[in-house]
């Protein structure tokens, strides 16, 4: 493998760069949130749960993304036009969440922006990063297929698949957001695992994707240091729909879109189980599948301790991630 040292830098590099920035950010963003709005109050057991955590600052992915965009564009990740797409994809889903936070901190009981306005935003970014993909010579638009050794040729359905990848990683990093440390840890198995497929690739181009998978997974263990139970700061939409954004570019420009509900096993199941809820509680008379979604409440609330339960989702993604590279590396 190519790049190895490089890649490491980058990790060493984003996590050192987080954890300064944690240092100088966390107590500032304290200062300025104050306690976090109130949620959950259709029930009771969550809102017990985010009763603790109220005085907790949110919006820690400001310094997470600043970290790995500097640790990227050190060791050539902006050299190539596709390490800009990432950046660009990034930025634009984090501004989304930036806001979204900012209007949940209007009073005690604000909210956010509702779920329709960010899906919207994110297929618009999913779209524009598919367009601008295929600009570029080269077949992004054949995919293979998992495990049979196969190949699709989507055509003109690239950009609408672009924009599912997009908006459903964001949004399913998102909905995994609830747990200290859980979509951080998750996030960065991911990325290094594909990470690891376009080290192998050897080309310019997946030079700048390999630093820029490095850097977010460099980035997201150093927000670790202070996110582990019992965190010090929350990601915050403005981190969690960023990671997710810059995970979906990622796995589009390395190919891996096919690979990624393996990959990132872990956020599917995290949004199918919020999915199954919903349309259970819409069709079924109010009945729920589960106590609560995510899932992760759900096995929180049946006995399981936070700590233990972020640790098992963690093993999970890790044995994800190697069951993906089985395919990828074949």
């Amino acid at each position: 493998m190519i790049w190895l040292g490089d890649a490491a830098l980058a990790v060493l590099v984003g996590a050192a760069a987080s954890v300064a920035c944690g240092r100088f950010a966390i107590p500032v963003l304290a200062r300025a949130q104050g306690l976090a709005p109130r949620r959950y109050d259709d029930c009771p057991p969550l809102a017990e749960y985010q009763e603790a955590k109220r005085r907790t600052p949110t919006m820690g992915g400001v310094f997470v993304l600043a970290a790995a965009a500097v640790a990227a564009a050190l060791f050539g990740g902006l050299r190539h036009r596709d390490g800009w797409l990432v950046l660009g994809a990034m930025l634009a889903l984090a501004v989304v969440g930036l806001y979204d936070d900012c209007l949940k901190f209007r009073g005690e009981h604000a909210v956010g922006l509702r779920s329709m306005p960010k899906l919207v935003v994110a297929l618009a970014i999913g779209a524009v990063l598919g367009v601008i993909i295929t600009t570029e010579s080269g077949s992004y638009s054949t995919l293979e297929l998992p495990w049979l050794r196969r190949t699709v040729e989507l055509g003109w359905g690239w950009v609408p698949f672009a924009m599912v990848v997009v908006a459903g990683c964001a949004h399913a990093v998102n909905l995994t957001d609830g747990m200290d440390g859980l979509a951080a840890g998750c996030v960065a198995i991911a990325l290094s695992a594909i990470g690891l497929w376009a080290m192998q690739q050897g080309d310019p181009r997946s030079r700048a994707l390999v630093v820029w998978c490095a850097s977010l997974s460099g980035a997201c263990l150093g927000f670790l240091w202070f996110n582990s139970f019992p965190a010090s700061v929350f990601l915050g939409d403005v981190g969690a729909l960023g990671l997710g954004a810059a995970l979906a570019a990622l796995s589009l420009l390395t190919h891996t879109a096919l690979w990624l509900p393996v990959i990132g096993g872990v956020f599917v199941v995290e949004a199918v189980s919020v999915m199954l809820q919903v349309a259970s509680y819409k069709w079924r008379g109010k009945r729920r599948v589960f106590r609560v979604a995510p899932l992760h409440h759900h096995l929180h609330l049946g006995g399981i301790s936070e700590p233990k339960l972020i640790v098992r989702f963690w093993i999970v993604g890790v044995v994800l991630a190697m069951v993906g590279l089985t395919a990828v590396l074949q």
